[in-house]
């Protein structure tokens, strides 16, 4: 478990590295739409910033791989019913539940 969690760990700080030479991107405006568009590396990229936005939000530096995998199949889930909602919106929706 702790192997894979590296990985996606640095192939987050690849693909968002790429994309920050790329372009700026404003979280706070991706869609869901967007979001489920992209390829699968992006995807986790993505994923691992929300994990990182939320452990920031609540002042806690430590990474569990499950809560965080538990996470993103629901903000798949709701983003799968509101493709038109942003990831913003996602997060705060299940911040609520």
């Amino acid at each position: 478990m702790t192997s894979r969690i590296t990985i996606a760990l640095a192939v987050a700080g690849i693909v968002l590295a790429g994309q920050a030479l790329a372009a700026n991107v404003d979280m706070s405006k991706v869609a869901c739409k967007d979001v489920g568009a992209m390829p699968p590396a992006k995807i986790i990229g993505v994923a691992m910033w929300v994990n990182g936005y939320v452990h920031g939000k609540a002042g806690d530096p430590m990474i569990d791989g499950d809560k965080a995998h538990a996470n993103a199949a629901k903000v798949a889930a709701y983003c799968k019913k509101n493709p038109s909602s942003t990831l913003m919106d996602a997060l705060d929706a299940i911040a609520k539940s």
